[in-house]
């Protein structure tokens, strides 16, 4: 078998030379089961918008099991995972404050924090808008539309009769729970459960992003130490602390990788 030949062949619908960035694929838009699998507080950062006042940034992690939701991931199809970031705020009017609100009635109501709805089964939908022309032009992918989301418990209803409702089974969670704090009540999170919510964040590696350019992915923990508040928070001292009594270092090997802190009794 020449390989040589099937090589020059091969090279024309797959050249290895090149450099690819990373891509994520967008989630379809249309009905979508889902599982809130992570809550992230990213700590306090400036707007893009110089009017408006730094904010606690937030990312709301969704895994999506509707079956064309589902990606290729080493061979298997598994559910796609989907972020919605949002300033924390409790106002009528805030966009984090409707998005938990809709969440805590579909899970019957009464919830209090994001925590007590991992792993929660919802019915919602993706929709698609586009920005920009030409080559600026980009396509997102959200839960919202004009502002209204559509989150729901998965029950499928009969409009003509109502009772007779069934509830939609939703495929078991894929992926591990993730959850971090910015800084909550020592009364309520120990030291050490935060040095542990702060460990399961870390991501080991690199990645090329867009420019060519070799970049880290543990961008989370890198966000976080990042904002307004880190120099003299409780977290920078207890990390600070942990890296001189443990000799620990931000190798991935000295690192706890370990998504339990989601099961916080909070």
């Amino acid at each position: 078998m020449d390989f040589k030949s099937l090589g020059n062949q091969a090279a024309q619908s797959d050249d290895m030379s090149k450099t690819k960035s990373f891509e994520t694929e967008l989630p379809k838009a249309g009905p979508a089961l889902m599982r809130l699998i992570g809550y992230i507080e990213l700590g306090r950062h400036p707007s893009s918008n110089k009017t408006f006042k730094p904010a606690l940034q937030t990312q709301v992690i969704f895994e999506l099991s509707t079956p064309h939701h589902l990606i290729e991931v080493d061979g298997k199809k598994v559910p796609q995972r989907f972020t919605v970031r949002a300033n924390k705020g409790n106002t009528p009017k805030s966009g984090f404050k409707k998005l938990f609100n809709q969440m805590s009635d579909a899970c019957g109501g009464g919830k209090q924090h994001m925590f007590q709805m991992f792993d929660a089964p919802f019915l919602s939908e993706i929709y698609h808008n586009t920005t920009g022309e030409g080559e600026n032009k980009k396509t997102y992918a959200n839960l919202d539309k004009d502002g209204a989301y559509s989150i729901k418990a998965p029950i499928q209803v009969d409009p003509l009769d109502p009772e007779n409702s069934r509830k939609i089974p939703v495929r078991e969670r894929h992926h591990d729970l993730i959850g971090f704090l910015w800084e909550p009540d020592p009364d309520a999170i120990s030291d050490e459960q935060y040095v542990e919510m702060w460990n399961s964040l870390y991501i080991e590696g690199t990645r090329t992003n867009d420019k060519g350019e070799e970049v880290s992915k543990n961008y989370i923990q890198e966000k976080i130490m990042e904002n307004l508040e880190w120099e003299g928070s409780r977290l920078q001292s207890l990390v600070e602390e942990q890296i001189n009594v443990d000799d620990l270092t931000t190798e991935p090997a000295n690192l706890q990788a370990n998504a339990g802190s989601a099961q916080l009794g909070i």
